[in-house]
């Protein structure tokens, strides 16, 4: 990969699949060294969404062209404007045309466009990677385990939680609840990302609904701003700032578990220590991880207000 690197211009924007997974980063391209690459990342609205570091040794697969790119750039989504005074969101999908994913009993999932909706059905037309029409089809109302709308957030808050369990054992972190008919709609917050999805629900899918307290404390603030392209641009450089100014970082690697996000709290030679943060907002643990161990390190745009990690840690 080192070598198709070389021909890869500064500037340029690039997807880069996160190891043998389906998840994959767009962004620009800032610096290559010997070692790693540098994007200025963005997220499915287009906008800036912090920095990414890729180990090149751990790259297996790179997009340089793509209609999804292309449309990505030119496009930016639509910000759907959920009213909860609507008493049919369905209609406000098929009116809006909003393109939504569905996830369906048997664990697939698909990016449609809500055409119609029976008493008993959904009919939807299925879109491929490139957003193309494949294809019409109709799922009965008991297929269709949920509906997700990816919608972009103006502003980050910290609101007041709940989680959700479903009888099949998924869970999520939800807020602003609201029933319409025999379905509940919620708003899931993807941790530290502008992104909330609208889920939809069928009622008779939950199991429990339950409080959770979130003790942290963060700020959005633009990382980039800290960071001078063209002297800092090293992934030391950057814990080092992530360690001053206590923003989140997200490191991965293809053998760890999950991936460990959290605040630096300490920077050595060949390691660093962490502070991690669980799925539900707040520290946890204390880590330590090798440099060596780093193959993907992303710096989002939020920091932990001072003495938040030390009081309620």
């Amino acid at each position: 990969m080192k070598e198709i690197l070389k021909n890869i211009k500064l500037g340029q924007i690039i997807g880069i699949y996160h190891f043998e997974d389906s998840c994959f980063t767009v962004g620009k391209i800032s610096k290559i060294d010997s070692k790693y690459i540098y994007l200025l990342s963005y997220d499915v609205n287009f906008k800036e969404d912090g920095i990414k570091v890729f180990l090149i040794d751990s790259i297996k697969r790179i997009i340089l062209k793509s209609d999804y790119m292309r449309s990505l750039e030119k496009n930016q989504k639509k910000i759907v404007r959920f009213n909860r005074e609507n008493k049919d969101i369905f209609q406000e999908l098929i009116k809006n045309r909003i393109k939504v994913s569905v996830e369906l009993a048997d664990g697939s999932v698909e990016e449609v466009y809500l055409i119609e909706k029976g008493e008993d059905y959904f009919s939807f037309q299925i879109l491929n990677d490139n957003e193309n029409i494949t294809s019409e089809e109709i799922i009965t109302k008991d297929y269709l385990k949920r509906i997700k709308i990816s919608n972009y957030i103006e502003r980050e808050e910290y609101k007041s939680f709940k989680v959700i369990t479903t009888k099949d054992d998924e869970e999520y972190m939800a807020y602003d609840l609201s029933y319409n008919g025999n379905y509940l709609i919620f708003l899931e917050k993807e941790e530290f990302y502008d992104i909330a999805q609208i889920n939809i629900i069928p009622k008779n899918m939950i199991d429990s609904i339950s409080e959770i307290e979130v003790k942290l404390d963060v700020k959005r603030e633009n990382f980039n701003d800290l960071i001078d392209f063209k002297k800092d641009l090293d992934i030391i450089e950057i814990l080092r700032k992530c360690l001053e100014n206590k923003f989140l970082v997200f490191i991965d690697n293809e053998d760890f578990f999950e991936t460990k996000v959290g605040i630096v709290t300490n920077l050595e030679d060949n390691k660093i220590k962490m502070k991690e943060i669980d799925k539900y907002g707040n520290f946890h643990k204390n880590s330590e991880i090798y440099l060596d161990e780093i193959q993907l390190l992303a710096v989002k745009n939020y920091k932990i207000m001072e003495g938040n990690y030390e009081e309620k840690f």
